[in-house]
C-alpha cells in the first residue's frame, strides 16, 4: 500500500460523495473549466470533498500517465476557476498522490462557511445559447452517483442550512458570552471520560503493537516492540455552556470533512483521524465500557492490518461523546529507541489534535470548552532535539512519563490559534530548559514554529 492516504483513495473506487474522478482533461479549457467549477462548488457545498484527475469516471479506473502540462492542475489554475464562477471565493489545495509509479493531481475542496457555494456566471453557450457546465444564480450540491447537480427539492437545502447556521450561531454564541461575563467550567465526569478516553486508546494501542510484532520481518519486531513503551496519546473533548461534552453525531461525516481541512493544516502524505478507504483498514464503530457506560466510537486502522511500516506507527478514536484521541509512536524511533526527541516532530503531534478540535469543534455551535489532555511516555533519558544533530538542550528529560490536562476557551482556539497552540506546548517541551533560557517560552514564537513546519516539506501550518 503506498503511504499516501490519498494513493489509496485513487484506487479504492470510491462511490462516497466526497469524491469526484475525473480523466485527464484540461482545465484550461473553457468548457471543462466550467464543469470544474461545478463540482467545486459542489463539494464545498457537501461539507468538502476531493476532485482526482487521471482516473475514469465510470470505471473508476486510473489511466495512468499523461502527457498534459502539471502545471494545469496546480493551485494557481484551480484559483482562477474559483475566482472566476464561484462566490463566496475559496482556496483549494492540491496535493499529488503517486499509484503504480504515476503522480495523480487530487484537488482539496474545502467546506463553505457562513455562506453557501453559489455560481456568479454561466459557463460558455452551446449551439442554441444555453450555458454548458454551470449557470450563474444556481446553488450545487452532491447527489447519488454522484453526481454535482443544482437543488431541486426543499429537503436539499437542509444540511447546507445546518452548517451555515452553525457558523453564524458559533459568532453569536461568542458574542452573548462576552456581553454576559459568563465562563463554563467542564464537569468533573466531563474530564474523567477524557482521561479514560485517552487510557482506553493507549491501552488499545500497546495491545495491537504486542499482535504485531509477530507479523513483520525479524530486523523489525525490536523496533515495533519497543513502539508499545515509547509513544504518546493526545485527545480532546468538547464541552457546552453546562460543562458538559457535547455529542458528536454521525462520527463519519464529521470525520470525513474535518480530514478535508487535515488535509490542508497538518498532512504529511499522512494525518492524524485519516479515513482509510480500501475495506480492511477503513475506520470502524466499535464499543467499550468506560466509566461503567458503553461508549461507542469510530477507530482508525488497526495495526495488525497495517500494510507498509513507516516511520511511526498510530491508532486513533472518536467518540459519540464528544471525545477524539490519537496515540503515535515517536519518529524518531524510527530505527529503534533514539536518546533524541525532536522539538519540530513533537509540535505536529501537539499541533494536530488541536487543528483536529479547531475542525470539529467549528461544526459544534454550542462549544464553549475545549479540553486537550495529553500523556508522553518513553521520555526518560532523552534529549531534545532542534533537528537530527543540533541539540536544543544539554540537560536530558529527568522522567520517563508526563502527563497534562488543558482547558481552552473556543474563542482562543478559534480566534487567537497561534497562543492555544502556544499553551497547550509550553508545559511539555519546558521539561527542559530550551535554548538555555529561564524565559522558557521566547524561543516559542510564530515565525519560528511556521518555519519550523516548513522545513518539514509537508502540509503542516498555522491557523491565521
Amino acid at each position: 500500500m503506498a503511504n499516501s492516504d490519498l494513493s489509496a483513495l485513487i484506487a479504492s473506487k470510491s462511490e462516497a460523495l466526497e469524491v469526484e474522478y475525473k480523466s485527464w482533461i484540461d482545465p484550461s479549457d473553457s468548457v471543462v473549466g466550467a464543469q470544474l467549477a461545478r463540482h467545486f462548488a459542489a463539494l464545498s457545498n457537501h461539507g468538502g470533498g476531493f476532485l482526482i484527475f487521471g482516473v475514469d469516471d465510470t470505471t473508476k479506473l486510473p489511466q495512468g500517465a499523461s502527457n498534459l502540462d502539471p502545471k494545469l492542475f496546480g493551485e494557481d489554475a484551480m484559483s482562477a476557476i474559483v475566482k472566476r464562477y464561484l462566490d463566496p471565493r475559496f482556496q483549494c489545495r492540491v496535493e499529488w498522490a503517486e499509484v503504480e509509479g504515476v503522480a495523480y493531481p487530487v484537488v482539496i475542496v474545502p467546506s463553505h462557511g457562513a455562506r453557501p457555494v453559489i455560481a456568479i456566471a454561466d459557463g460558455p453557450p452551446d449551439q442554441r445559447g444555453r450555458p454548458i457546465g454551470i449557470r450563474e444564480g444556481t446553488l450545487y450540491i452532491r447527489s447519488a452517483g454522484p453526481e454535482s447537480i443544482a437543488i431541486r427539492r426543499p429537503d436539499d437545502w437542509t444540511a447546507i442550512l445546518e452548517r451555515c447556521l452553525k457558523h453564524r450561531a458559533d459568532i453569536l454564541a461568542s458574542i452573548m458570552r462576552q456581553a454576559m461575563g459568563s465562563s463554563s467550567k467542564p464537569s468533573l465526569s466531563a474530564t474523567e471520560l477524557l482521561k479514560q478516553a485517552c487510557a482506553a486508546t493507549a491501552a488499545s494501542f500497546k495491545a495491537q503493537i504486542e499482535e504485531l510484532v509477530p507479523l513483520v520481518d525479524a530486523q523489525n519486531q525490536a523496533r515495533i516492540r519497543d513502539a508499545g513503551g515509547n509513544f504518546a496519546v493526545l485527545g480532546y473533548a468538547l464541552v457546552g455552556e453546562d460543562g458538559e461534552l457535547l455529542r458528536l453525531d454521525d462520527l463519519r461525516a464529521v470525520n470525513t470533512r474535518a480530514d478535508v481541512g487535515m488535509h490542508q493544516y497538518a498532512y504529511a502524505g499522512w494525518n492524524s483521524f485519516l479515513p482509510l478507504h480500501v475495506p480492511e483498514r477503513a475506520p470502524q464503530v466499535r464499543s467499550e465500557s468506560l466509566l461503567g457506560e458503553d461508549r461507542f466510537f469510530l477507530e482508525g486502522m488497526r495495526l495488525p492490518n497495517t500494510g507498509v511500516l513507516s516511520a511511526a506507527l498510530d491508532y486513533w478514536r472518536m467518540y459519540e461523546d464528544g471525545i477524539c484521541c490519537f496515540a503515535e509512536s515517536y519518529r524518531d524511533d524510527h530505527a529503534g529507541r533514539s536518546e533524541r526527541l525532536g522539538i519540530g516532530l513533537s509540535m505536529m503531534k501537539l499541533h494536530s489534535i488541536l487543528a483536529h478540535a479547531r475542525l470539529v469543534g467549528q461544526e459544534m455551535p454550542r462549544v464553549v470548552k475545549v479540553i486537550v489532555h495529553m500523556e508522553w511516555k518513553g521520555l526518560a533519558q532523552r534529549y531534545m532535539m532542534w533537528d537530527r544533530d543540533m541539540i536544543a538542550s544539554p540537560q536530558r528529560i529527568a522522567d520517563d512519563r508526563f502527563a497534562r490536562m488543558i482547558t481552552l476557551d473556543w474563542a482562543e482556539i478559534r480566534d487567537d490559534y497561534f497562543q492555544a497552540l502556544r499553551k497547550i506546548s509550553l508545559p511539555f517541551f519546558n521539561l527542559v530548559p530550551v535554548n538555555g533560557t529561564t524565559d522558557s517560552g521566547a524561543w516559542f514564537t510564530r515565525n519560528r514554529i511556521q518555519q519550523m513546519f516548513a522545513n518539514f516539506h509537508q502540509r503542516f501550518r498555522l491557523f491565521d
